[in-house]
């Protein structure tokens, strides 16, 4: 299955360096360059200003453009037709939002939305949990074996009362029947989070849901900043606009945070991160990204999203690897029994001879943990004399008793645990 590689988003760091980025996108078949943007915008067409709104401040600008007294360049999701539909949209008045989607193609939404079908894996599930829109979901595909109690409470919770229908619990399998049904009872949009494994929002899939009426979003969710461009999306389209604002305040605050902590010594820290414990993630990755928002350096010299791993494997012994530290991801069951022995066992019988095991720095930490979360224990781990003590563990607490419906009290050893001490 073939898939773009998304760009969406990316978090806006007073204290950072911001990449701003200059994106072709295709509308239609014919290539016009988009003029450029910071990556946290909401690109939806008609949010002027870019933030996580659509409303009279955006009309404002529309109509500055319009009487010339502004420069469309300067607002690239602004142009003279755009004002009809920010006043539809604050009314509410039926409508078609284009939106720029995280594959740079843009697509047609049906506005208002009133039910949602949503896909996604660890990464968009805590952003359902902010956007608080369980009531609106009527189908829910998962790509784990199962659904996660504290994470995913407010599907869980759906599916158990009969509200919620779980469309798939893999997201390499495609049930649409089902969602033909939902389609039938007034569902007309997917959101979904891309990843190359899943097929129900394949281009096949996509193609045969629009033509049942239904409107597919991809989005990215994983790359750190990339989810505040999503959020700001979504917040737009599905009328969450407050909910995302403070998703992005939270994460520019601990992003801040880390950038001055840190400070001077950002970028001496080398280590490897595997989103697997069967893959080392390479400069493709979201995982490499979220290294870099932790001010270290991931070494890996592939390009491609990972690289495969296997007990037996010695190329990564080769010298220009020899780092002193890595993190290893894992499923685990997040909030509760923490990772499994046999996980644990296998890296230790892959990266037996790996100077981060002889060292006793191998992290194992839950891929269900939110990205902010991973990238400040990461961030703690890479330079533990920058941060308090249990700073690490207190943002990812706080963030539970923020934004999750159901919260629990975060116990390291089962998220993120040094394996070899």
């Amino acid at each position: 299955m073939q898939k773009g590689i998304l760009y969406a988003l990316a978090a806006v760091i007073a204290v950072a360096v911001i990449v701003v980025a200059g994106l072709t996108l295709f509308n239609g078949g014919s290539d016009d360059k988009l003029p450029e943007y910071q990556k946290d915008t909401g690109t939806v067409y008609g949010n002027a200003d870019g933030n996580c709104f659509i409303d009279e401040t955006d009309k404002k600008i529309i109509q500055r453009i319009i009487d010339g007294k502004a420069s469309l360049k300067d607002y690239p999701f602004a142009d003279s037709k755009d004002i009809d539909i920010v006043n539809k949209y604050i009314s509410k008045q039926k409508c078609t939002i284009k939106v720029l989607d995280a594959e740079n193609k843009i697509i047609d939404i049906q506005y208002p939305i009133s039910n949602v079908i949503v896909l996604c894996g660890s990464n968009l599930a805590p952003l359902i949990n902010i956007l608080d829109i369980s009531d609106r979901i009527v189908g829910a595909a998962y790509t784990g074996e199962k659904i996660n109690h504290y994470r995913d409470y407010p599907i869980e919770q759906g599916i158990k009362n009969g509200t919620i229908t779980q469309i798939s619990t893999k997201g390499t399998t495609a049930d649409l029947e089902l969602v033909k049904d939902l389609r039938d009872k007034d569902c007309h949009f997917m959101m979904t989070e891309y990843s190359s494994m899943y097929d129900l929002d394949s281009d096949e899939n996509v193609s045969k849901l629009n033509t049942m009426g239904i409107d597919v979003l991809r989005m990215e969710a994983r790359d750190p900043g990339q989810d505040m461009r999503s959020m700001a999306v979504f917040g737009i389209l599905l009328n969450r606009s407050e909910q995302a604002k403070s998703y992005q305040d939270f994460m520019n605050d601990i992003y801040s945070q880390i950038d001055s902590k840190v400070g001077s010594k950002a970028g001496t820290h080398k280590v490897l991160i595997s989103s697997t414990v069967n893959n080392l993630s390479g400069l493709g990755s979201g995982y490499n990204s979220m290294i870099e928002m932790a001010k270290g350096v991931n070494v890996a010299d592939w390009t491609s999203s990972t690289k495969a791993v296997a007990v037996g494997d010695t190329w990564f012994l080769d010298p220009k690897y020899s780092v002193d530290m890595m993190f290893i991801g894992s499923t685990s069951d997040y909030g509760g029994s923490g990772f499994t022995a046999a996980n644990i066992q296998k890296v230790m019988d892959i990266y037996p001879d790996h100077n981060a095991m002889k060292n006793g720095k191998i992290y194992m930490y839950s891929t269900g943990i939110p990205v902010v979360c991973r990238i400040a224990y990461y961030a703690q781990a890479m330079y533990p004399d920058s941060f308090d003590a249990n700073w690490a563990h207190n943002v990812h607490q706080s963030f539970i008793d923020k934004f999750f419906k159901i919260g629990f009290t975060v116990d390291e050893n089962l998220c993120f645990k040094l394996l070899n001490a």
